[in-house]
């Protein structure tokens, strides 16, 4: 029975091949037909004449629709369903539905506007006279509109649902892209202004896309600093007090203050800008219009001459660099352009060029190349910015000017912490100076205090004596910059205490950061809590002589302290994963960069290359928390003069003051005379009786592993122990232990009782 029908099954199999060619040939041969009759009706032949004129006849203008709705219609039916004669009635009542309704329009757009030229033909003549009888003139209109929807639905398959939603989010996507253009377009206006003001060159350029920061709301108990140029002519200098006093009265007041006052600093002047050396008044840098059309031909001409096909879509001269935007053709790879970067640098003849691919929010890769002239961004010009002024925060420092030359500023409350590395000379010290004086220039020392950490004991000196000054360990009248790592250490673990006490401060007045404590210590009449910024220029010697009591307190410092006002700002010239830990790291996202030897060290500090590429001399990458790439920007320098003009001004109106609780305290735990901790009484009772030290033997007692860490940090700093160069081993200084628990014992303290 199988034999009987298998010659059957491959002769049906042949046939159904060669109807299928059939049907190939004739839907493609009817369609070329069709579209031939419809475009050039002079050849159209006998049959051609009427079956042409019939059709524009019945549909009118909207018979020039059909070859393509019959095209589309046949290769959907061939290629979807594979079948020639399945699919024709479905596909013959889409084209006639579509057609009869567009005709329908036409010819209600006909009778509206009396013009003959819109022609629906006899169908659409008939279909909206019926519509309109029916349903009235707006009603044919409507419903000749879903009949429409319907023979598009039945052709096409259209998800309308879905075509609507991605229609809004392009509209929305739109609406976004006009907002940030509008912006920009303000922003570039203001910034035109301002240099025409300046007498500085204007280009014909458009303005870089990176965003800057954006004005703070001011605070409720004070009003937001003025531009310059509509009422101050010093916006920087803001005067704290309720009447004047000469200078000599005041100071003799605050020596007969007691250090545990809060308010001796409410008379105090903050430093003039005049004490700031003005900006050049005739600034003029970056390359001129010739320049730029002889580098963008260079350019394009380079990567013609390696086969890539790309132009440049736009040039935004900056005080330091000017930036070249490049885009590709379709097709082009970013990397075979990256990977030319050397090439480019050749033929630009430029010192270093650094590729941005591609640049965020724009289908491009920026170019960005050293200008032939550099401008210098001087301190006093960006403090006197409008960026400056119009932001509340108490920590906004100055950062000096992005690409496209407007200023850039950046908020210490919001990184929390950051972190600064540099190679020697690429302007990491400047930098800080540049952070120190903004801060000064903006609070009083009732608002902010600074602790300095300069191991080198050249760069933070110039601040001895301010009244800026504070030190979590000593007394107000002991405080100095500090510059030796054991003295470091000591501050930091104290700082950590003070973060400690703060918390518990802040957690009795149910409050969350220093900000709202503040509010509730005015409500309440009590002392309210100043920031406290840590400056530790040089970390990595810090961290070869006292690494773990320095990376522990680092850590705790940078994961809690920012809601109690404790800020770090770590520098080194040393970027390796030694110094710069993958602990500081995660715990300090906001970052600068500068100029580095190598894409290593690059990588270490911002987590990709590029600060190879700078130029020195404050030319920096700076990687804030909110961006997903870092900006260039050209530093603010400030002179030793100027530093000292400053300095010598606040410390003519006093000296440091704070309150002394907890340095009395941390001054009675050094001496021994009856302020030891019961914990390191037990600590050292144990480790007199082992005769050995270690984390394991601490958490043994203590029963956790944070507790024996602090515990032997506190040890190793007191220099009750401490390991020989060359060695993992612990040494114990069974001489001062004896001797500290004597003390401790005469003055009462019973360190044989354990709890």
């Amino acid at each position: 029975m199988p034999r009987l029908f298998a010659p059957k099954n491959k002769k049906k199999a042949g046939g159904s091949g060669i109807a299928a060619f059939f049907w190939w040939m004739f839907a493609i041969a009817a369609n070329l037909w069709l579209f031939w009759v419809i475009i050039n009706p002079a050849q159209k032949g006998f049959l051609g004449e009427i079956f042409f004129s019939n059709l524009r006849d019945f549909f009118g203008l909207s018979v020039y629709l059909l070859p393509f709705l019959t095209l589309y219609g046949v290769i959907a039916i061939l290629l979807k369903l594979g079948k020639p004669d399945k699919g024709l009635l479905t596909l013959s009542f889409s084209i006639i539905s579509i057609l009869a309704s567009i005709s329908c329009i036409l010819e209600f757009i006909k009778i509206k506007t009396a013009n003959e030229a819109f022609n629906g033909g006899w169908i659409g003549y008939a279909g909206e006279s019926l519509l309109a009888k029916i349903f009235g003139d707006a009603g044919a209109l409507i419903f000749s509109a879903a009949f429409l929807l319907i023979g598009l639905q039945i052709a096409f398959r259209i998800s309308w649902l879905k075509l609507f939603s991605q229609l809004w989010e392009r509209i929305k996507i739109d609406y976004r892209q006009w907002a940030v253009a509008r912006d920009e377009l303000a922003a570039r206006t203001r910034i035109l202004k301002e240099k025409k003001q300046k007498n500085e060159r204007v280009y014909d350029v458009k303005p870089v896309d990176t965003p800057h920061p954006q004005p703070a709301k001011p605070r409720a108990q004070e009003t937001a600093p003025q531009p310059v140029q509509e009422k101050r002519p010093e916006p920087a200098v803001i005067v704290y007090e309720k009447e004047k006093k000469p200078h000599t009265q005041e100071k003799s007041e605050h020596r007969q203050k007691k250090s545990s006052e809060y308010d001796m600093f409410k008379n105090f002047k903050l430093p003039e800008i005049n004490l700031l050396n003005p900006g050049e008044k005739e600034t003029v840098y970056g390359p001129d219009q010739q320049e730029i059309q002889q580098s963008k031909s260079k350019l394009e001409e380079t990567l013609k001459n390696f086969e890539i096909d790309a132009y440049v879509s736009g040039v935004y001269p900056g005080p330091v660099i000017t930036r070249y935007e490049v885009t590709p053709s379709p097709g082009v790879k970013i990397s075979s352009i990256v990977s030319l970067s050397n090439d480019i640098a050749l033929a630009m003849r430029a010192q270093g060029i650094r590729v941005i691919a591609p640049i965020p929010g724009k289908a491009a890769i920026g170019f960005e190349i050293p200008n032939a002239k550099r401008a210098k961004v001087g301190l006093r010009e960006i403090l006197e910015s409008p960026q400056f002024n119009g932001s509340s925060g108490k920590l906004v420092f100055a950062l000096g000017k992005h690409a496209d030359g407007s200023p850039a500023v950046a908020n210490l409350e919001t990184m929390p912490h950051l972190l600064v590395a540099g190679a020697t000379g690429s302007g990491k010290s400047v930098f800080l100076q540049s952070l120190i004086l903004s801060i000064i220039c903006r609070n009083t020392p009732d608002e902010v205090k600074f602790l300095f950490i300069d191991p080198k004991r050249l760069e933070l000196t110039f601040y001895e004596g301010i009244p800026y000054l504070y030190d979590p360990k000593v007394t107000p009248d002991k405080v100095e910059v500090i510059t030796n790592a054991k003295e470091a250490a000591k501050s930091l673990v104290a700082l950590t205490r003070l973060m400690d006490s703060r918390y518990k401060k802040f957690e009795r007045a149910r409050v969350k950061n220093i900000a709202s404590y503040n509010k509730w210590a005015e409500q309440n009449n009590q002392p309210k809590e100043f920031y406290i910024v840590v400056v530790i220029d040089e970390l990595a010697d810090l961290m070869l002589q006292a690494k773990n009591v320095v990376e522990e307190n680092i850590q705790r410092l940078a994961q809690m302290a920012r809601a109690v006002g404790i800020h770090l700002v770590l520098a080194t010239q040393r970027p390796s994963v030694d110094v710069i830990t993958g602990v500081i790291k995660a715990n300090l996202p906001s970052r600068i960069a500068l100029q580095v030897s190598s894409k290593i060290d690059s990588r270490v500090i911002i987590d990709m290359p590029g600060a190879e590429s700078l130029i020195g001399r404050g030319d920096m990458l700076y990687l804030g928390i909110d961006l997903q790439k870092p900006e260039r920007i050209q530093g603010c320098y400030v002179s030793e003069e100027e530093i000292e003009r400053i300095a010598e001004f606040v410390k003519d109106q006093g000296g440091p003051n704070y309150p002394v609780e907890n340095a009395a305290e941390e001054a009675q735990f050094d001496t021994g005379k009856g302020g030891s901790s019961e914990e390191l009484t037990a600590a050292l009772k144990l480790v007199q009786e082992r005769k050995k030290v270690s984390q394991d033997l601490l958490k043994a007692h203590f029963g956790s592993s944070a507790r024996a860490t602090n515990i032997l940090s506190i040890l190793e700093v007191r220099g009750f122990i401490f390991k020989p160069e060359g060695t993992n081993r612990w040494q114990i200084m069974f001489d001062k232990i004896d001797d500290y628990l004597s003390k401790a014992e005469a003055a009462g303290s019973k360190p044989g009782e354990q709890k």
